[in-house]
């Protein structure tokens, strides 16, 4: 999937307006850490002094729901650190499968972030762009970031992947994740070469349910 642009690999993208989307992409330029959803609405990451990210999910909330709190990290192999060099930006993408509303976000490759999420089943991936493109629909991915398995803390199972790199399929669990009550989650990404995903757009097809009629308001 060599120089495969975002939009071409993740269509749902395309839903969001125009104005909206290059206000997110100027906003990742600035600095601002900014946050984005499918009907446009935007708001702005904060980070406390511990240098948590806190990915502000404040989009069709609800004083009836219930939500969790959802701490994450990123695990990039020697290969994918080597593919941050240079003008890149590292993003969050989180699917709703009951709302089907996606929530898209700017992240810091050395910093953990915290979400809070109402109860319901999540894809999660990670992406690694080219910050030089013009738009974001356009900017070719590098890396795609999937839950792992297991801790990829664990010195043991970094030094096998790092071992045998081919054997990814042993290490992540794209699978949705069911966030309920019992929080809060940890959640561990790792980040895996775009050139080693034989269907990016099948991918992310299937796991964001493209192909279905969205549910009425």
């Amino acid at each position: 999937m060599e120089g495969i642009a975002v939009g071409k690999c993740i269509r749902l993208l395309s839903r969001i307006g125009d104005e909206a989307l290059d206000r997110f992409w100027r906003d990742i330029s600035a600095g601002k850490y900014p946050i984005i959803d499918l009907e446009g609405n935007m708001g702005y990451s904060l980070s406390d002094h511990d240098g948590l990210l806190f990915v502000r999910n404040d989009f069709k909330t609800s004083t009836y729901e219930e939500y969790e709190f959802v701490f994450g990290n990123l695990f990039l192999p020697d290969t994918v650190q080597e593919l941050l060099s240079g003008d890149k930006v590292l993003l969050l993408m989180v699917y709703g499968k009951k709302t089907r509303n996606l929530l898209l976000s700017e992240l810091d490759a050395d910093t953990r972030y915290m979400l809070d999420l109402p109860h319901g089943l999540y894809s999660f991936f990670a992406l690694v762009l080219d910050a030089g493109a013009r738009d974001l629909l356009d900017s070719r991915i590098y890396a795609v970031g999937f839950p792992c398995k297991g801790n990829m803390n664990h010195p043991e199972l970094e030094k096998f992947y790092l071992e045998h790199p081919a054997n990814i399929r042993e290490f992540i669990d794209p699978t949705p994740i069911d966030i309920n009550r019992g929080g809060p989650f940890y959640l561990n990404l790792i980040m895996v070469d775009a050139e080693s995903i034989p269907d990016c757009p099948t991918i992310f097809s299937e796991f964001m349910q493209e192909d279905e009629p969205s549910p009425p308001i």
